[in-house]
């Protein structure tokens, strides 16, 4: 064996030989049980909290994490990010425990840049509550809160709030029905 895999812990071992990597990378903090499968490109200049057993799928495309100086990016307990995630925090993102984001979704904090000249810049946080399913292709722009126990359909660009326990779709996305969501009920992914 050689010295550089003699001095990995067992953990990291395991996950090597498995194909993924355990977290912490680049997080300020971060809780057991966290791994990368594939390549997830983590720029962290702020703050970076993720929770236990938060899992990165960036494969077959790779994933992107941002974090600028001034930004705070907080993710929960049993969060689940597909591949070819896009997040950008300059300000404040707060993604809730044993939430769903599915494959290609951007989740951005900030506009980059005016789109005219009486539109400053803007940076408004972001929060998606616990329990959240956000489907393939989604785009979460700046200023939403998306509640607890929602559903935002594959394709959705979310420009506004989206209640608690509805299902949103649409562009711009909007609530399209109740869901039977009970306070005790968890979504699990497979």
């Amino acid at each position: 064996m050689s010295v550089a895999l003699h001095k990995l812990s067992v953990a990291k071992l395991l996950a090597a030989l498995k194909g993924a990597a355990v977290l912490p990378l680049k997080a300020s903090s971060a809780g057991r049980l966290g791994r990368i499968a594939g390549r997830l490109s983590i720029s962290n200049k702020g703050t970076l909290v993720l929770g236990r057993n938060v899992s990165f799928h960036a494969k077959p495309l790779p994933s992107s994490v941002t974090v600028a100086k001034e930004g705070c990016l907080t993710v929960g307990d049993n969060v689940f990010f597909n591949y070819g995630l896009d997040i950008g925090c300059w300000k404040s993102i707060t993604i809730g425990s044993n939430t769903i984001i599915g494959p290609m979704v951007n989740i951005i904090d900030t506009n980059f840049h005016p789109v005219d000249a009486s539109s400053p810049l803007a940076y408004k946080e972001i929060v998606i509550e616990d329990n959240v399913w956000i489907g393939r292709g989604a785009v979460i722009l700046p200023g939403v809160t998306i509640g607890s126990g929602a559903v935002v359909a594959a394709g959705s660009v979310v420009t506004h709030s989206i209640p608690e326990r509805v299902l949103a779709g649409g562009v711009p996305a909007k609530a399209i029905r109740q869901l039977d969501v009970p306070h005790d009920w968890i979504r699990r992914y497979n």
